[in-house]
């Protein structure tokens, strides 16, 4: 089979970007129209390599670096290239048609496709770190110049805490070349494959994991390295928020599964204790402050902090059944908190605000906005784990799968998923009930074409909560394979 499938994965984004700015000035629509196309031809060459699964592409590029432009799919990658490319269609559609400076804006969002599925194809580490150093650029400028009034700040610390996660994972992936291979021969390969047959003393691998562990750990992000998160997710456009949770954070993720139990088992095994307590730590943190929260915004992003404890805890158990879990944990948030934010934008661009005490009334079948309210409810339901929506079966995996491995954190981790009940409850119960102030309650219902991103995701939702399978049946071969723990009899 050839592997030319894998190139116009990246193609399609990458020169669609770059056309897109030699279209004429003054056509937003237009612009969005084309970017909405790319991704979307993306999204069915993807669903092309599930069918006919390609073979992998390897190129000679800097042999004395070794770096190669080595690329390939398996049933880890394949899910969140698909989620990535389906998310871009939906961010971009979520966008306003009359979207300011809209060549650069759209240009920019699929560069950052460009970069997260160049990353999930690289079977080489550099050029993993090239495409994820990459990620980094757009959506750096993406909140800088269409974030709100306090961009400047949240791009600010997005950059800089991202800088701090590229430089861990450059610094990791060369020490574990080079302590691994450059004493025994003078050229080093940074092929995944060559990397998993790298013999590396316990000190060295405790080292490489602890950047590696601080590179991904950022971009999850896990508590105590969220600080950009809640910022960002405040200030940065909700269709930007979209690829940022949706598919730019499962870059940690991913990474956390590649190369920390996939590639250091033994120092995995050793740190997976204290990585478990930081996951329950972060699932309880998160759902505090998503309780507290004033703006529906900062309340969605500390919500996806609290889900990515419950994943960081799936991995740190690293079962079959747990690492399953992780993946239908990953697909599932990906849609789940992509969903929050496309009814936050059609909230905030009737309404002017997505502070919770100047909403009320919502629900309101006359003036308010009931059909976005009613996405909003189902999304809230799915992030709360209600059964038949997509929350659900990730997080039953992720529970039963850690228990026998680490029982305490997963308990901690449950007790923090009920909070999510109290929060959705409460946005709700405010935001969709009571008197509609009358001052400001002359907003227009939303449109077929402003709601389809959102009716989109809704069905996903209640698709893969209906049918689990579409959350694990990608990925069970390949995570059962990276497994280092077997699943205990309760």
């Amino acid at each position: 089979m050839t592997s030319s499938p894998l190139l116009l994965l990246l193609l399609i984004p990458g020169v669609a970007g770059l056309l897109l700015s030699r279209l004429p000035e003054g056509r937003p629509a237009l612009v969005r129209s084309l970017a909405a196309l790319a991704a979307l031809a993306q999204f069915l060459v993807g669903v092309y390599c599930w069918l006919q699964p390609p073979a992998d592409l390897s190129l000679t590029w800097l042999p004395r670096l070794g770096l190669a432009l080595e690329l390939g799919l398996d049933g880890i990658s394949l899910p969140l290239v698909l989620l990535t490319a389906l998310l871009t269609a939906m961010a971009v559609l979520a966008s306003p048609a009359d979207q300011g400076r809209s060549r650069l804006y759209f240009s920019l969002m699929l560069a950052t496709n460009f970069g997260v599925v160049g990353a999930f194809l690289a079977r080489n580490a550099l050029l993993f770190v090239l495409a994820f150093e990459l990620v980094l650029i757009p959506t750096t400028l993406l909140v800088a110049i269409w974030g709100g009034e306090r961009r400047a700040g949240a791009a600010t610390r997005f950059l800089l805490y991202g800088a701090v996660s590229g430089l861990s994972l450059l610094a990791g992936v060369l020490a574990f070349g080079w302590l691994g291979q450059g004493a025994a021969t003078s050229t080093v390969s940074f092929s995944f494959e060559a990397l998993a047959a790298t013999p590396l003393a316990p000190a060295a691998q405790a080292w490489v994991l602890a950047l590696l562990l601080l590179a991904f750990g950022l971009k999850l992000p896990v508590v105590p390295l969220h600080g950009w998160q809640p910022f960002s997710y405040s200030q940065a456009p909700a269709p930007v928020v979209m690829l940022l949770g949706g598919a730019v954070s499962k870059l940690g993720a991913y990474g956390l599964l590649r190369f920390g139990v996939g590639l250091l088992p033994d120092a995995w095994t050793a740190f997976s204790p204290w990585i478990a307590a930081a996951g329950a730590v972060s699932a309880v943190y998160g759902a505090l402050n998503a309780v507290a929260a004033k703006d529906m915004r900062r309340l969605m992003a500390y919500s996806s902090l609290g889900h990515m404890g419950l994943l960081v805890l799936a991995l740190a158990a690293a079962t079959p059944l747990s690492l399953q879990g992780v993946m239908a944990q990953v697909i599932a948030h990906g849609l789940i908190v992509a969903l929050l934010f496309a009814c936050v934008e059609l909230i905030q661009r009737k309404t002017g605000t997505t502070v919770i005490a100047e909403l009320s009334g919502l629900l309101n079948p006359i003036r308010g906005l009931p059909f976005t309210m009613g996405l909003l409810l189902l999304a809230l339901m799915a992030a709360a784990g209600i059964p038949g929506l997509a929350g659900f079966p990730a997080e039953l995996l992720v529970f039963e799968g850690s228990w026998t491995v680490f029982p305490r954190a997963t308990l901690v981790c449950l007790v923090a998923s009920g909070f999510t009940a109290v929060y959705a409850v409460r946005l709700f119960n405010r935001v969709g009930f009571g008197r509609l102030d009358n001052s400001r309650a002359d907003w227009q219902g939303t449109s077929l074409g402003e709601r389809l991103p959102a009716v989109v995701l809704t069905l996903l939702v209640l698709l893969t909560g209906l049918w689990p399978l579409g959350l694990t049946g990608w990925s069970e071969t390949a995570t059962a394979a990276l497994a280092l723990r077997t699943q205990l009899p309760v």
